[in-house]
């Protein structure tokens, strides 16, 4: 009678067979007893094992080609939502307001102090703080509190016209629209909103009260950086 070891290499000729089928087609138990009789089948030069295409290790005659590795399937793309960088929102309002005549100081990246000065000979005078673009609504939602915050307490001067400097999105428009008129009056508020088109041509719209834009420029100078998109 035929052993295991030779029943398996008869039963392989045809192609590559894991334990299961073989045990099956054996008729032998435990299945354990394949495995270990095609171990020493390897060990003697008399068969290959493999893992096949159903990720099962398999067995094979020596002169059985060898499958082809299946290709890696390929990573999703990630869609990344870019952001506005705060410093291109800077970067708009003090054009616009430079093309009026006001004098603009402005505290670039991580320096301290308000976002934007700007004065103009006639009195007239801005404290801005900017905010850019983020992924997340609900960061940009901490941001805009944040913002409002900062503002109330530079509130020293009644002379002085506080404002906000935004990225023109979904979350933002919401954000501003939602504060209640007697908010715009108490503080006196004025938003730059900023928006950039896709040849980073940007434009600035400012809205001085609860009913909309009231003021519209486009400033024909490029971003300082890569044109982001915005986020809707």
């Amino acid at each position: 009678m035929a052993t295991i070891a030779e029943r398996i290499l008869e039963a392989i000729q045809f192609g590559p067979l894991d334990d299961d089928v073989l045990a099956e087609r054996l008729g032998v138990s435990p299945r354990q007893s394949i495995n270990q009789a095609a171990r020493r089948l390897e060990q003697q030069g008399c068969l290959r094992r493999f893992t096949g295409p159903d990720e099962k290790i398999v067995k094979a005659l020596p002169e059985h080609p060898m499958p082809e590795s299946p290709r890696p399937a390929e990573a999703p793309v990630r869609v990344q939502r870019l952001v506005f960088r705060e410093d291109d929102v800077k970067a708009a309002v003090k054009a616009h307001l430079e093309e009026r005549g006001f004098d603009v100081a402005v505290a670039w990246g991580k320096e301290r102090g308000v976002d934007i000065d700007a004065r103009h000979l006639d009195g007239r005078r801005y404290m801005i703080e900017a905010k850019g673009g983020l992924a997340s609504d609900q960061q940009q939602g901490s941001y805009f509190l944040g913002a409002i915050g900062e503002l109330v307490q530079r509130m020293v001067d009644p002379e002085v016209q506080y404002g906000l400097a935004l990225p023109l999105n979904r979350r933002y428009r919401g954000l501003v629209n939602r504060l209640p008129r007697l908010a715009w009056e108490r503080l006196g508020l004025v938003v730059f909103w900023v928006l950039r088109d896709l040849d980073g041509v940007m434009t600035v719209e400012v809205q001085e009260g609860p009913q909309g834009a009231t003021e519209t420029t486009g400033l024909e100078a490029k971003s300082p950086v890569e044109p982001d998109e915005e986020i809707y």
